[in-house]
Formats: structure tokens, C-alpha cells, sequence
């Protein structure tokens, strides 16, 4: 009788034992599910529009690093090769932001279509010449007429030179008008101007000219309302990468090289490329004083404040 009371008492124990080991593992199954769950879950994305200039490499940079997805956001980079197409792009939803500069920024203002600027991109624009433009009186310039390029002419020539400007839009049929000799002088952006130079023109880059960025990364109103995190996530893996970039700037060639097309080989080299800037924004004097040139430029009156245009809560750290 004892003998089947002590073998009574070890099938209970044992009963007990595997049923105490297995809650555990019911739990744990339980919470690796949930877990890889979460893990799957899509990435909010975010598709912006870029442009063939050596702004865009930190965003290249990040995507092919892959900064983006650790950072919590699906990214897809979309390269335009003109501006029309972009702004297409942008007012039919195809793409959330998209690069642009401050001028374009300003004149979209009293539209129905403001688009609010983020994080200021580093760009570059040369001069290609013909020749030296020391010891010349008046200068002929070919540039766009309502654009930074505009901007950057005064800036670069005025105070030594009288400028005949000549607005030409399209950058190819602008750099005909230097190789042929009908201008004296035009304005490119980078790496485009050292596609020029290859032609036999002079590029002469001008430092410290403009004092901040006036090119600049815009998303619509509405994916800055529904895409917050998404955007702000975007911004901190540019910043990633531009610390990659400055810590190595051969990074930027390499990869400016591999996702504009048709670039000549042996541009990699001879592109002068910016300084490229943690993320933030132009100050509040520098957008006012840009505002009122594009008034002169445009005719027309702006009327407001640089936060009625910019939101600098992504760039803060």
C-alpha cells in the first residue's frame, strides 16, 4: 500500500513538472509570434523626387547603405531629368517631396499648390567660359530668368562685370550657345558644367558664393501631415550619410557616377563637388533676402514670413 501511494505521488509530480515547463513555452511561442509579427510589418515609404546634381549623392548614399530601412522608412528615389517633370510628378501625387530650390519654393507660395521645404540640399554651380573673363567690361551670361541660377549670376559677376543676361532654359541648348561662341559665359549646375568643360570651356567655380544653400528638399502639405514620422526618419539617415561623406568625399563620386546616367567617365574626377552639411535650413535673413530678390525678379510682392514656408522641426536634433 505504501509502495502505491509513493508511486501515485511521483506521477503527480511528474505531471506537475512537465505541465509548469510547458506554460513557459506556450508563453514564448506566443511572444516570438507576436514579435516577428511586428518585424514584418511594412515600412511606411516615401518616394522623392531627385535631380542629375551632386546634391543628391547623400540621399544615393543612404538608400544604397541602406540607412533608410534601419531607420524605419521604405525610400524610393526617383530621378527626374528636368523640372517640369518633377512638378508633374509632384502635383499628381506620384511623388511626396522632391528637390527644388528656394526660388521655386517662394513663387509657389500664393498657389494651390505650397509645398513646404524640409532640409536644405548642397548644390553646386559653376561658370563654363570661353575664356578668362578678366579685363572684360560687360559680360554675357546665359541663365534661366526666374531661378537661383539668376540669383547666382549677380552674385558671382556684378560686382566686376556689366551683365547682358540671356535666358535660356534648357541647359543643353544654353551650353551650344558658350561652345559657339554666341555668349560669353553660362551657368550649369554640377556635374553638368564638367560635362561642358570637356568641350574645352573654362569652369570657374566661385567659393563661399552663395553664403547658404539655396537648394532645398519640399514635400507636399499632405505628406508632411500623414508622414511625419516617415519624414522625419528620412532626414536622420541623410544625416547618416552625410558624416559618411564628409569623412570621405570619394564616396560621393562613386556614387553620383553610378545613378546619373550617361555621365563621361572621366567626370568623376574633375566634378567639383560642395561641402555637404548635417541637416538643417537657410536662416531667416538669408530666405527674406531671397524672397525680396525673387519679388524684383517676378514683379510681384511676397508677403510672408520664412516659417510660412519652411518647417524646421526635422532638422532639429
Amino acid at each position: 500500500m505504501r509502495n502505491r501511494i509513493i508511486a501515485i505521488l511521483c506521477i503527480l509530480t511528474t505531471v506537475l513538472a512537465l505541465a509548469g515547463c510547458n506554460k513557459p513555452e506556450t508563453e514564448t511561442s506566443a511572444n516570438t509570434t507576436i514579435e516577428e509579427s511586428i518585424r514584418t510589418e511594412p515600412l511606411p515609404t516615401l518616394k522623392v523626387g531627385m535631380m542629375s546634381a551632386v546634391d543628391s549623392a547623400p540621399f544615393y548614399h543612404a538608400l544604397q547603405e541602406g540607412y533608410f530601412t534601419q531607420e524605419g522608412v521604405d525610400v524610393e528615389l526617383i530621378l527626374f531629368t528636368n523640372g517640369q517633370n518633377r512638378q508633374t510628378a509632384l502635383q499628381t501625387g506620384q511623388v511626396d517631396g522632391a528637390m527644388t530650390d528656394l526660388v521655386a519654393l517662394i513663387t509657389q507660395t500664393d498657389s494651390d499648390f505650397a509645398l513646404t521645404g524640409t532640409l536644405s540640399t548642397d548644390g553646386d554651380f559653376p561658370l563654363l567660359a570661353t575664356g578668362p573673363l578678366d579685363g572684360k567690361k560687360s559680360v554675357s551670361a546665359g541663365t534661366m530668368e526666374i531661378s537661383v541660377t539668376n540669383y547666382l549670376l549677380e552674385q558671382y559677376l556684378a560686382p566686376k562685370y556689366e551683365i547682358e543676361k540671356v535666358f535660356i532654359n534648357e541647359i543643353p541648348a544654353r551650353l551650344e550657345a558658350v561652345v559657339s561662341g554666341q555668349l560669353d559665359t553660362g551657368i550649369f549646375p554640377e556635374p553638368f558644367a564638367s560635362i561642358g568643360a570637356l568641350r574645352g570651356l573654362e569652369k570657374i567655380v566661385f567659393e563661399g558664393i552663395p553664403s547658404e544653400s539655396l537648394n532645398i528638399i519640399a514635400f507636399t502639405k499632405s505628406a508632411i501631415a500623414e508622414k511625419e514620422s516617415a519624414i522625419r526618419s528620412f532626414h536622420i539617415a541623410y544625416g547618416r550619410a552625410v558624416a559618411d561623406l564628409q569623412r570621405n568625399p570619394e564616396l560621393a563620386r562613386d556614387v553620383l557616377m553610378k545613378v546619373i546616367p550617361n555621365l563621361p567617365p572621366a567626370v568623376r574626377d574633375t566634378m567639383h563637388l560642395p561641402e555637404y552639411h548635417a541637416p538643417r535650413l537657410p536662416s531667416d535673413g538669408f530666405t527674406k533676402e531671397i524672397i525680396a530678390w525673387t519679388g524684383t525678379v517676378t514683379g510681384r510682392e511676397y508677403i510672408l514670413e520664412p516659417s510660412a514656408m519652411l518647417d524646421p522641426r526635422f532638422v532639429r536634433q
